[in-house]
């Protein structure tokens, strides 16, 4: 499995604490109104991700066609990047509807296709115990991390360098394991990587929140969204790696 890519930056980040760009979070109806929106579209997204996982474990052909068409696992991958890339750098396809929902509805479907055939190579056990771990964690990080006083925001740059250290050792660890044979190292990338992943979701739920250092603009409610989907989405896959029993 090729390693995720990192988390975005940048661009619908905005420091708070006075300036042009902090009017966005003023009105706490806004804010509410951009927590809801932000939240519906990821239980939404998460949904989908979630019946299709399902199928593979409901219809054995379904399952007997995903593993054995390894090619379709790297065309969603690159239909993803490309999906990605396109919101993450361009502020008006993002913000440009109805095109930003169906380009967000084509990046759910190629993640939703990845986890389907990552999954298929596991026991529905496995699964669904990675599934309720992931749930559990990433209850707890949302609660903790709206609920304390410590601005995880500030965090951004280190974490920026952390997550290109990361992927480099990721790609390491999958030449490793793929060519050498070595795949500990692999289990301690996906271990290194769903922590990661973790605190990226807290400082993304405290962006969304606002208040704090760095914020999302409440116009970016596609670009966060794909942000905490894609935190929950990856450590759910890290977790696979490490707790899931291979069929």
């Amino acid at each position: 499995m090729p390693p995720p890519p990192m988390h975005a930056g940048a661009d619908a980040y905005v420091e708070s604490g006075g300036g042009s760009k902090s009017f966005g979070f003023d009105s706490a109806s806004i804010r509410a109104a951009f927590i809801r929106k932000v939240f519906i579209l990821v239980g939404i997204m998460l949904t989908i991700v979630t019946l299709m996982t399902a199928v593979p474990f409901l219809h054995h052909g379904t399952m007997t066609f995903v593993r054995q068409t390894p090619a379709l696992y790297f065309i969603s991958y690159i239909v993803f990047m490309v999906v990605y890339i396109t919101l993450i750098c361009c502020e008006g396809v993002r913000r440009s509807f109805p095109g930003n929902l169906i380009a967000l509805g084509v990046l759910t479907l190629a993640v939703g296709y990845m986890t389907m055939m990552i999954c298929s190579f596991h026991n529905v056990t496995s699964v669904l115990l990675c599934l309720i771990i992931t749930a559990v964690c990433c209850a707890g990080i949302i609660l903790f991390s709206s609920q304390t006083k410590y601005d995880l925001t500030s965090m951004i740059g280190v974490m920026f360098i952390i997550s290109m250290v990361l992927l480099v050792f990721g790609i390491v660890a999958i030449i490793a394991s793929v060519v050498f044979h070595v795949r500990w190292l692999y289990t301690v990338y996906a271990g290194l990587a769903a922590l990661v992943f973790m605190v990226y979701l807290a400082i993304d739920i405290q962006m969304i929140m606002g208040g704090r250092k760095f914020e999302i603009s409440p116009e970016d409610h596609i670009f966060a969204a794909i942000q905490v989907f894609l935190d929950i989405v990856y450590i759910f896959w890290m977790l696979l790696t490490l707790f899931g029993s291979s069929k």
